[in-house]
């Protein structure tokens, strides 16, 4: 069996991370939420550009939806 160095609670995921409630907990800025958003789109754009598989573009793709959705455009 193989070990880890790192301790599963110290280790950040998205799936762990709520990303779409994070400013508000965070109480981010406009501007921060702007430029989070737009990153997001980025990556999304990134994403469905290369030859990654389908989930990559479609993870990125739904967090960009929920976003919008939750603090508009």
């Amino acid at each position: 069996m193989q070990t880890s160095n790192y301790n599963r609670d110290d280790m950040l995921f998205d799936d762990e991370i709520d990303m779409v409630t994070l400013p508000k907990k965070e109480q981010w800025s406009g501007a921060q939420i702007y430029h989070f958003i737009d990153d997001i789109q980025k990556q999304y754009e990134l994403t469905s550009q290369l030859n990654l598989p389908k989930e990559a573009s479609t993870h990125y793709r739904d967090l960009l939806t929920r976003l919008i959705k939750t603090y508009g455009h």
